[in-house]
């Protein structure tokens, strides 16, 4: 860590508390992750967060060490400890899905070069669900195709793989994906179908309300950073456009969830937005201390924690996990 924010998050932990559009939090209680991250899979289920892999590297330096494979969760009342779970394949640029108790996890980029090559990274095809209650991975069909720096969501019983490109080794060009995947995880012998896709793009996130999924910001196949979003609607299997970000330039690797039917999303500028409840907008839902890419944010009850990610500017990797509160929806009653 830099001393100037290693001075400016010590500021923080003295006063124990900050506020934000009126709403006083107390500074997390999460312990830091095991080694500053970015890049990870991340999900919230039955009351823990787990988190997947990432790269503890520099920015884009790229090795067999410089990416990992563990798997740790944290229970989030009353936990004092990233707990060790079975980890997995080195991968960087994925993330984790929820279904009925079990964690899945698709795609993803390992580097095949060792420290000292030249870079050579590739996208895979896997894709693995993790049972708590076994503490094991059981491998699912493959995708496809290989890809990484997509999305996975579940809505229902579907899981959602959406965006992302096909990395193929040193020298050769990425191919970038115009589908988005669907597995019907009821199934007795879940498969892979595609959907089309109006979009080539990646290093974006997305999240669920009902059957839509948002996929959101992100970087095209021209290197712009892009402020739009479109929506899924799975029970139609159409596409829509959504309300674009508010700001400028602030789609590259953002983060969201959803928390209470409210789509939540933190930005490189530091802000916390709220998807209006017309859908129409985005709303000022907070501010965070650190500005963070590459990260992950889960919900837990009136705040978010932050999790991974690197300083905007291409800075470290960070450990610490940071508690930022939600404020409430403008008109909403007092303790709802």
């Amino acid at each position: 860590m830099n001393m100037p924010r290693l001075a400016h998050f010590a500021a923080w932990i003295m006063l124990g508390l900050f506020t934000c559009n009126g709403v006083r939090a107390e500074s997390a209680k999460v312990p830091s992750l095991p080694i500053g991250v970015s890049s990870i899979g991340a999900i919230e289920c039955d009351g823990y967060a787990y988190i997947y892999g990432g790269h503890v590297g520099k920015t884009h330096a790229y090795s067999s060490r410089e990416v990992i494979g563990t798997f740790h969760r944290f229970k989030l009342d009353g936990g004092t400890a990233w707990e060790p779970l079975q980890g997995g394949p080195i991968l960087q640029g994925l993330n984790l899905a929820t279904h009925l108790g079990k964690i899945y996890r698709v795609g993803g980029m390992r580097p095949r070069n060792a420290p000292g090559s030249p870079t050579d990274n590739v996208s895979v095809v896997d894709a693995a669900r993790f049972d708590p209650k076994s503490g094991r991975w059981e491998a699912l069909p493959p995708m496809p195709a290989a890809r990484s720096s997509h999305e996975v969501v579940v809505v229902g019983d579907t899981l959602v793989v959406t965006a992302g490109w096909q990395m193929r080794g040193k020298g050769t060009k990425p191919y970038w994906h115009d589908t988005t995947l669907l597995m019907d995880l009821s199934a007795k012998e879940p498969d892979w179908r595609h959907v089309p896709q109006p979009f080539l793009r990646r290093a974006l996130t997305a999240a669920t309300i009902g059957t839509k999924v948002y996929v959101i910001g992100g970087m095209d196949d021209e290197g712009e950073i892009l402020q739009r979003v479109d929506i899924f609607d799975l029970a139609t299997e159409k596409w829509t456009v959504g309300p674009p970000l508010p700001g400028q330039k602030i789609g590259f690797s953002p983060a969201a969830a959803t928390a209470s039917g409210k789509l939540l999303l933190s930005t490189s500028d530091g802000l916390l937005h709220r998807l209006s409840a017309d859908g129409q907008s985005w709303d000022k839902a907070g501010t965070t201390i650190s500005k963070r890419i590459v990260h992950r944010i889960i919900p837990h009850g009136d705040s978010i924690l932050m999790l991974g990610g690197t300083v905007v500017g291409q800075g470290p990797n960070f450990a610490d996990v940071e508690r930022a509160p939600v404020a409430k929806p403008q008109g909403s009653p007092a303790g709802r």
